[in-house]
């Protein structure tokens, strides 16, 4: 029924909208309650992560004063400055980086020689901090192995094995070369084993040859590493060697195309092509690649023609 215009509502209608109109209310008290509880824990958080933030803040700065202070205190013992000390480790990082140099345009010229002689010879190079150097990260490569380097000719002082002496291109090229073993009637039976790595201290000096890089089976480095898209077996032990703590770099000829790469820390750095005379740089090849999980990213590493490896190295 209307009346004046306004529709009358009876009794039953009335006290269905009334109590609705209660509950309505009462729901709003329940949110505004829970909003307030919300808040105040939400503040109660915010204080919390404020003061375990002051305090990791104060052990940070804690732990960064001790380390100042045990290095002013070894800086002390040297009976050197810190500037002196600085000079020293920017003196080494220089020398780090001549060897490299050095290594890098030897492994050249060595694939150079294989397109003039129309063969193509491998090689694998690694500069190691010997001191920091993990014996359990390297091993013979094979069982039966003679130490080439224990030979009469690299004997004294006058025939030490040196980067900058001629007698580290006869190392190259005899782990380079793949020696034909036959019997007496001529038959061929096999080739001598001339595997491994060459490893080269920081006094350039090559120490050991025939070497196989165990500690890049293990997983500790596999984080630390660039991923091979294509390459040899031999391209994925450099890389993963070049992670390890004592090893500064890595550089391997391929066998198949007499092409060098270089390694350091896990990354491409840069690679050169023998027989085109031409050099690639880490942003002219590395391009960005996701892994399997999507929130990860890694890179995309195409070395060389050859089967595709993803991880792990090889003997």
């Amino acid at each position: 029924m209307s009346l004046f215009g306004f529709r009358i509502l009876n009794r039953a209608q009335y006290h269905n909208l009334t109590n609705r109109q209660k509950n309505l209310r009462r729901q709003l008290h329940e949110l505004e309650e829970q909003l307030k509880a919300v808040k105040a824990e939400k503040d109660e958080l915010e204080v919390l992560h404020q003061e375990e933030t002051s305090t990791l803040n104060q052990q940070l700065e804690m732990l960064r004063q001790r380390i100042a202070e045990d290095v002013e205190s070894v800086i002390q013992e040297f009976g050197l400055s810190r500037t002196q000390i600085e000079t020293l480790w920017a003196d080494r990082l220089d020398l780090i980086n001549l060897y490299i140099d050095k290594l890098y345009s030897l492994a050249k010229d060595f694939a150079c020689a294989n397109r003039e002689m129309r063969k193509n010879r491998g090689l694998f190079l690694l500069l190691i901090d010997r001191r920091a150097m993990d014996q359990n990260n390297f091993s013979e490569f094979h069982d039966g192995q003679i130490e080439h380097l224990t030979e009469e000719r690299y004997q004294g002082i006058g025939q030490i094995p040196q980067i900058f002496s001629p007698k580290i291109e006869e190392i190259f090229s005899y782990m380079g070369e793949k020696v034909i073993l036959k019997d007496k009637s001529g038959e061929i039976t096999g080739h001598e084993e001339r595997d491994g790595a060459i490893l080269i201290d920081l006094n350039g000096v090559v120490f050991r040859s025939r070497v196989m890089v165990e500690g890049v089976r293990t997983h500790r480095v596999f984080d630390k590493v660039e991923r091979l898209h294509k390459g040899s077996a031999r391209h994925n032990a450099a890389i993963y060697a070049s992670a390890l703590d004592e090893v500064l770099a890595s550089i391997v000829i391929s066998e198949e195309t007499s092409e060098v790469t270089l390694f350091r820390e896990g990354r491409f750095v840069e690679s050169y092509d023998p027989y085109t005379d031409q050099g690639t740089l880490r942003e002219e090849k590395v391009v960005p690649m996701k892994r399997k999980e999507p929130s990860e990213e890694s890179t995309d590493i195409e070395v060389e023609e050859g089967a595709t490896v993803t991880q792990g190295a090889a003997e």
